[in-house]
């Protein structure tokens, strides 16, 4: 019987796993790494211990894990996070995903092989594993230390990289590797589908997400999001993509929602399981008879992940403007490769692009830098100092005039009024190109469906294609109208500002808008002959269309212009909200410097739901007389509170972030955590960071006790530290006061603390 069959196998699968992965956090190791020892146990190619009926079936519960574990990947990342990250974080990725795709391509060319196995190389060495990097940094207590945040923020934009490899991949290897599609068109077809999929999934998932809320229909919200989670996979895999990518859209759409908490914890126990299984059926498919046999690869590929990729990545910090010795320690951070690599070589070797030697590069070069990883993220600092002791001055004189040569780039940026007035029209520009191509792309799909169940006779001969193309042409007249109207106003701006130093302005300006008009016109027309089908269809249809289609842009134009005039505000709307603090619900990334020379450390806590500080307010807890510690902030259900108050209630699930000595901060945790179930539950705050400021000479708040500066509250701004010459007060009390020379060390959100710097400094 088949379904006794797959429940047994089932049940041997989780048993074994849970088994190795209690024996793996004895040892301190990823419970990934317990997982594949599970299915290496219990798989086909272990003789004794065949526990397993059918690999096929394990299989199959194998790609329902992939789906609901790429979806929790993208629960991971959200529009805000994307934009606290910044685009220095992401140039540092992009260089180091580049740097091992190309090392990768001149080791398979030494080799003799095929580029398609280069590059399938490349994306599983291009991706580290999150989870075992937040698990070591957390041991260590460097989560906020400032080159653990730029570890952490770099594992978040990997895996956007490899989404975006696994979908290239995928597109190679339905070609068989062979006269696969060049790679720009491949992404102009991936950028168009993933802009559509996002305005489509942002225009409809928000709100009916706050409809099933304000209902209280919890269930039913859970069976809507795992039936979009299948069927946007589903959708993917038919566009020729990999089922990955509309999990992890529709993923990180949901990061970006107030519900993303409820959500993570209605699928929790989902992604648990069948990741489990995922991962055991990747050991399953481990032969170890291909180890022997691919040793040299093996050990090859796991030094570029130990030496070569933390040599890449810090190149990548470096280049983005960050220090020598922290993009050293986050390189070496970032050793560890991830859950996408087993997806990458699973796909390669199933659809017969790779040797079925690559699933043993995959889990080899997995368990050999999860062993290694946590070693030198301990000894990264002195590992870090040792390799910059061995640079040459010349290399460090030429990175400090880069570094330099970058904070006056930076100084001068958004200097350029015309980029400022085209920046964000551009950017409409673009989004309205890739939402049309995506429409004119996909349209076979929708009109095969449409066939299928109307047939092409529909009320006379060839009626569907006439009507459909029709229906479709009204459509895009929107989109195309408002594409236009950016389009001319970037050319006014454009005329505007290129004749504006010129005597003749009033004459050349006409002439340079009209010039500008034409090329863009000549580039959109071109652009659309490029995608519209224009054969297969008799000239009098194409006519009518042509025809059907002007009239209704000449009668109807107002109406479908104000119609997609409200379809664009409520996308922005929806974007602004997922890509602000509040929308992102308990995503942000926490970018925290640690206050280095004030002997001040950061610690994370949740107050657990049997604590008897429950309902008491911070003053009542008296934190920091009994302890010497301070809280920063207070999360509570994804809403964040910085410096909060004393008079704020703590209540059960209150994830708290510390700050204090190191060696009082444990009796704060120990105070605060009474009856804590998961203290390695990872915590995500605000953005903060750490800054020193210089009480300026005349300064008016000089001499006032802390207590009656209500300002520095009222913007989220705590004072950690005064230092008065050589005399240093950590977390003063609220009767202490500063005076002019003192030196503070803030910590605040940088726009609190940009506000708190023009306050203090007002009417010097």
């Amino acid at each position: 019987m088949l379904g006794i069959d797959l429940i047994r196998d089932l049940a041997v699968i989780l048993l074994v796993a849970a088994a190795t992965g209690w024996l793996c956090r004895r040892l301190g190791l990823s419970v990934v790494v317990g997982y594949l020892l599970a299915g290496m146990i219990i798989g086909p190619y272990t003789p004794p211990f065949q526990l397993v009926a059918s690999v096929e079936r394990v299989q199959m519960l194998a790609d329902f894990g992939l789906v609901f574990l790429i979806f929790s990947v993208g629960m991971g990342l959200s529009l805000g996070r994307l934009q606290r990250l910044g685009f220095s974080l992401a140039l540092a990725t992009l260089v180091g995903a580049l740097l091992i795709l190309n090392l990768c391509r001149l080791l398979g060319a030494s080799l003799g092989w095929p580029p398609t196995q280069s590059l399938f190389l490349a994306g599983m060495l291009m991706v580290s594993s999150s989870a075992i990097i937040s698990k070591v940094l957390e041991e260590l207590n460097a989560t906020h230390e400032r080159w653990g945040q730029l570890a952490l923020g770099m594992t978040v934009l990997e895996d956007v990289v490899a989404v975006v490899m696994l979908t290239l991949l995928t597109s190679l290897a339905s070609f068989g590797g062979q006269n696969a599609p060049s790679i720009w068109p491949t992404l102009g077809k991936l950028s168009a589908f993933v802009v559509l999929v996002v305005f489509l999934s942002v225009l409809v998932v928000p709100r009916t997400l706050r409809w099933l809320t304000r209902e209280g229909a919890t269930e039913l919200r859970t069976l809507l999001l795992a039936g979009l989670v299948l069927g946007l996979a589903w959708v993917a895999s038919r566009a020729g993509y990999s089922p990955a990518l509309g999990a992890f859209l529709l993923g990180a759409l949901v990061a970006g929602t107030p519900f993303r908490a409820d959500v993570e914890r209605s699928f929790e126990g989902v992604k648990q399981m069948f990741g489990a299984v995922f991962f055991v059926a990747i050991g399953m498919l481990f032969d170890f008879r291909l180890l022997l046999q691919a040793w040299p690869l093996v050990l090859g590929a796991t030094a570029i992940a130990l030496l070569a990729r933390p040599m890449a990545c810090a190149f990548g910090l470096l280049t983005a403007g960050n220090s020598n010795r922290e993009s050293l320690q986050a390189g070496l951070a970032l050793t560890p490769i991830g859950e996408f690599s087993f997806v990458i070589a699973q796909l390669g070797v199933s659809t017969g692009v790779v040797p079925a030697s690559f699933s043993a590069v995959a889990v080899g070069v997995s368990l050999g830098t999860a062993l290694t990883a946590p070693v030198l993220m301990r000894r990264s600092e002195s590992v870090a100092s040792w390799i910059e002791s061995k640079q040459p001055q010349r290399f460090r004189d030429i990175i400090a005039y880069y570094h330099d040569w970058l904070a006056h780039l930076q100084a001068r940026q958004g200097s350029s009024v015309l980029w400022k007035l085209t920046g964000g029209r551009l950017g409409q520009i673009a989004a309205h190109l890739l939402f049309l191509s995506a429409l004119l792309l996909f349209w076979q799909p929708a009109y095969r469906l449409l066939a299928g169940v109307f047939g092409e006779n529909i009320l006379f001969p060839g009626g569907l294609r006439l009507l459909f193309w029709m229906v479709f042409g009204i459509l895009l007249i929107g989109p195309l109208v408002a594409l236009w109207r950016n389009v001319e106003a970037v050319t006014i701006i454009l005329a505007e500002g290129a004749s504006r130093e010129s005597p003749r302005r009033r004459m050349l300006q006409p002439w340079i808008q009209r010039g500008l008009k034409g090329i863009a016109g000549l580039i959109l027309a071109v652009w659309l002959l490029t995608l519209l089908p224009l054969g297969g269809a008799p000239t009098g249809t194409v006519l009518v269309i042509v025809g059907v289609v002007l009239i209704a842009a000449i009668l109807f134009s107002t109406q479908l212009l104000r119609w997609h005039g409200r379809l664009e505000i409520q996308l922005r709307s929806e974007l602004r909200s997922a890509s602000s603090p509040a929308g992102a619900a308990g995503v942000s990334l926490p970018v925290l410097d640690q206050p280095s020379g004030w002997n001040l450390e950061i610690a994370e806590v949740t107050l657990p739901s049997q604590s008897d500080l429950a309902g008491r307010s911070i003053r009542e807890l008296g934190l920091r007389p009994a302890t010497g510690c301070s809280i920063l902030t207070l999360d509570r259900g994804g809403f964040n509170r910085i410096n909060p108050g004393p008079d704020e209630l703590l209540y059960p699930g209150d994830r708290l972030l510390l700050l204090g000595p190191p060696d009082r901060l444990p009796q704060a945790e120990r105070l605060l955590a009474q009856g804590l179930r998961n203290p390695s539950e990872t915590v995500r705050f605000e953005e903060l960071t750490s800054d020193t400021l210089v009480v300026p000479p005349g300064c008016a708040q000089a001499g006032k006790p802390l207590r009656d500066l209500r300002p520095p509250r009222d913007l989220g701004v705590l004072i950690c530290g005064i230092q008065r010459g050589r005399d240093r007060q950590v977390l003063p009390p609220a009767t202490a006061s500063f005076q002019p020379g003192d030196r503070l060390l803030l910590v605040g959100a940088t726009r609190q603390l940009e506000a708190y710097k023009a306050w203090l400094t007002e009417g010097v």
